[in-house]
């Protein structure tokens, strides 16, 4: 930086030059300073540009010998081979997804048209069933058991509609009378409060009057005692006690006033609690009486209560729930018919093995050759059906026990009263069913094989008579156990 001219001078010089030309030379001076700063300024711009672009061209330069570095890797054999096989890669995952596109949008089809098919099936099932409700509908017996469940859900509302009302009644009857006694006990009560207020009027009158009198007394007293000042200290002692007295007197009427008001509100109070008494106990007796009515009534409400639990289970539609329980109650007695049938033929055709096994014996022993071959032939015969037979009630076994479950029935309360004849059809683990013909070995156990459609669905064939066919188990099942050549015949032909 220059050094300023005003330093440089002297004083004297100072004072030869006017103000004006100071002033001048000043700004000049500052013009000066002002350019040679801005200058500066400039060069250091300057530099700091020409040190950003060293910078600058420094890291292209290194950008540079990257990208080259780069390249050359690219462009090498092996880089090459590396694309070359990355490429093949891509080219196979590629033909892999497209065919595994297509394997989905196949199965896709597939899915659709199995649940076109279920759909379909399902309709079927529910127009059969609709069918079916439609035929059992318009039944006679159909009809009329509908009717006499409307018409016990009738009786059954007029009774209660009854009983309402006769307690609605009892209960107005019952309100008037209270009603009536309230108003009673009422008009009591405030002629009594009124009774009590005079009372207290002319207590509180009288307790005035008698202050003032005693006050008047007292001025007298201490006017004449003033008077009377010689009297000495036996007067005074007199007018202390009289005093005294007469203050007593006082505090034994107020005391007396206060025992009288006392044993008034008493007795008011023990009258009302006595009418309290005679109103409980009249309530008591009310109590009892609504008791033994709802013990009477608690019969007609549990056909109620049986309604209602039939609507919880039924979801408000009791006409199909019943059907449906008729329905598995139906099945389950013509599997029950059916299995006690097979039970007794196979007892039947085990008989007879034994009989023949026994022939067969006596036979070899007689040593005659073609009689032997006929009864091991009738042996044979016998096996085969018991073998069967032994099936179709495994079969029937299986489908009594889904039964079962589905009505929550609980099988021994049905084993124990028939016998034992009947545990191979509910299954016990341990129990041969039916011996062999040979000795010593028991059957096999029952496999899942069909004998007959007929005979071994009874309910998938079902006649349009299905009412009689069920009329005539039903007589089977209570006459009693037919013989095996009745039970030939299956119960679905």
């Amino acid at each position: 930086t220059l050094p300023c001219l005003w330093q440089r001078r002297d004083d004297s010089a100072d004072l030869e030059f006017p103000e004006k030309e100071k002033e001048i030379r000043a700004k000049v001076e500052i013009r000066h300073l002002q350019t040679h700063f801005h200058h500066e300024m400039g060069c250091a711009k300057c530099h700091l540009l020409f040190h950003f672009s060293r910078k600058a061209i420094a890291d292209l330069k290194q950008e540079h010998r990257h990208v080259t570095l780069m390249l050359s890797q690219m462009y090498s054999p092996n880089s090459v081979l590396v694309e070359n096989r990355n490429r093949m890669k891509i080219r196979g995952l590629l033909q892999t997804r497209k065919q595994n596109d297509a394997l989905i949008k196949e199965r896709k089809a597939q899915l659709a048209d199995l649940a076109k098919q279920v759909r379909l099936e399902k309709r079927i099932v529910n127009q059969r069933d609709i069918n079916w409700r439609e035929l059992e509908a318009k039944g006679h017996k159909h009809l009329q058991k509908k009717i006499e469940l409307l018409e016990m859900r009738l009786s059954h509302v007029t009774v209660r509609y009854n009983t309402i009302m006769t307690r609605n009644n009892k209960l107005r009857e019952e309100t008037a009378s209270l009603q009536i006694q309230k108003a009673i006990h009422d008009n009591c009560y405030w002629k009594l409060e009124k009774s009590l207020a005079q009372q207290n009027k002319l207590l509180e009158a009288a307790i005035e009057q008698a202050t003032e009198d005693y006050e008047q007394w007292y001025g007298a007293l201490s006017h004449s005692g003033q008077n009377l000042g010689l009297m000495g200290g036996a007067s005074d002692e007199c007018s202390k006690r009289e005093t005294k007295t007469i203050q007593y007197n006082i505090r034994l009427l107020e005391r007396k006033c206060a025992l009288h008001q006392e044993t008034r509100l008493k007795n008011f109070f023990l009258s009302k609690c006595a009418d309290l008494s005679v109103l409980k106990e009249q309530a008591k007796e009310r109590e009892a009486f609504e008791a033994a009515e709802r013990a009477k009534t608690s019969q007609k409400e549990s056909y109620e209560v049986a309604y209602k639990r039939l609507l919880e289970l039924s979801d408000g539609d009791i006409d199909d729930f019943l059907e449906d329980f008729l329905e598995k109650d139906r099945r389950f007695f013509i599997l029950f018919n059916y299995a006690i049938r097979l039970n007794v033929r196979n007892e039947g055709l085990r008989q007879k093995i034994e009989t023949i096994e026994v022939r067969s014996w006596l036979s070899v022993q007689s040593r005659t050759p073609p009689c032997s071959r006929k009864i091991t032939e009738e042996a044979n015969k016998y096996e085969d059906k018991c073998k069967e037979s032994s099936k179709l009630l495994g079969q029937i076994q299986s489908r009594v026990e889904t039964l079962l479950k589905e009505m929550d029935c609980d099988t021994t309360k049905i084993v124990k009263p028939l016998g034992d004849s009947l545990v191979p059809v509910f299954g016990r683990s341990g129990l041969p069913i039916f011996p062999c013909h040979h000795p010593g070995k028991s059957c096999p156990p029952p496999a899942l094989t069909v004998f007959k459609l007929s005979f071994c669905f009874p309910l998938s064939h079902q006649p349009p008579s299905a009412s009689k066919r069920r009329r005539r188990f039903t007589s089977q099942s209570a006459s009693g156990i037919k013989s095996p050549s009745e039970t030939k015949s299956p119960p679905g032909n």
